[in-house]
């Protein structure tokens, strides 16, 4: 039977609460590898470093719940309020990260500097915000007010019978992404690749695939290249298919997935080159059927002739052959 999310506050949605929170952080045991067919900025952390990363956003994420349930904010101010809570939870959890790396090896030096304003020069970051504070919304919803307090059907669930694995894949997709968001802030906020490998290695975080600048090099190219794509074919893709990308934990890594959710109302704030993503898919929908038709009639008509040649060339042949066998009887 499928285990459904309380419909209000109470006692009942707070042990969901928290017994989401175990669970979530229990999966952080596993292996955190990338088994997702695209790279991640947390890639180049190791698995200790990960762990480390994703306990700081989850300790900070359990603070803001209480502290929105005690500010006793409405659904409509957290809506509002959406953007700066999710700028506020990256300022956070990446100072509780610095400071938990600071006390693993009893050093307060770490200088380590992000300006979130910078953030906004970003494409991709402002992409990455924009997509995933309205999941982070959903979920502090979900969190503080039960399912009874959305009122968004787009994601075909009726607001009574939502599963709770549904606010797990919330919450998980929430702390990779937004761990990966401050990885990222980490990297740009080095002024070079240099500082970026002593920063990793003097902390005991690198990945042991990116010990030598120039793998550092390869894989911060590949990023850029990759948020390019993500930018301009992925991202107004994944909108016109009405679906979100999200991040789970499994026991064999970090695994990509698909959710449904309708988002029609995102095509709006798409660029012209964006929405020429768009057009090119529905170009594409439209011409590779009929191309797909006209290849098979095509393939046919082929297959059909090439029988019809073989079979009059063995019919040749075979006359040939017995035209000059009577030729000798005679």
């Amino acid at each position: 039977m499928t285990r459904l999310w309380p419909k209000n506050s109470g006692i009942d949605l707070n042990n969901e609460v928290a017994y989401l929170f175990f669970s979530t952080k229990d999966k952080f045991s596993n292996n955190l590898i990338n088994k997702t067919n695209y790279s991640l900025c947390i890639d180049i952390l190791n698995n200790h470093g990960q762990r480390i990363l994703f306990k700081a956003l989850l300790d900070e994420l359990q603070i803001l719940v209480l502290d929105l349930v005690e500010l006793n904010l409405s659904v409509e101010n957290i809506q509002v309020l959406n953007y700066k809570i999710v700028c506020d939870l990256i300022n956070k959890s990446r100072r509780r990260f610095l400071q938990y790396l600071a006390s693993y090896i009893s050093d307060s030096s770490i200088n380590v500097v992000v300006d979130l304003g910078s953030l906004a020069v970003n494409q991709y970051t402002n992409l990455v915000l924009s997509e995933y504070k309205i999941i982070l919304q959903q979920l502090l919803v979900y969190m503080i007010f039960g399912s009874s307090a959305v009122n968004d059907y787009g994601l075909g669930f009726i607001n009574y019978t939502v599963p709770s694995y549904y606010i797990s894949i919330l919450l998980e997709t929430s702390v990779l992404h937004l761990g990966n968001l401050i990885i990222c802030t980490i990297i740009d906020s080095c002024a070079s690749l240099s500082k970026v490998s002593t920063f990793l290695n003097k902390y005991k975080l690198c990945n042991i695939s990116y010990l030598s600048i120039r793998s550092l090099a390869c894989f911060k190219n590949l990023l850029v290249y990759q948020n390019l794509i993500y930018s301009y074919i992925d991202y107004p893709k994944a909108i016109y298919n009405c679906r979100y990308r999200v991040l789970l934990l499994s026991s064999q890594g970090i695994v990509s997935k698909y959710i449904y959710c309708y988002r029609f109302k995102d095509i709006s704030s798409l660029s012209s080159i964006q929405l020429g993503t768009i057009f090119f898919i529905e170009l594409q929908d439209v011409i590779i059927p009929k191309l797909e038709q006209s290849l098979l009639i095509l393939g046919k008509l082929v297959v059909y002739v090439l029988i019809n040649l073989v079979a009059n060339f063995f019919i040749l042949i075979v006359k040939i052959i017995t035209s000059r066998l009577y030729s000798r009887i005679i």
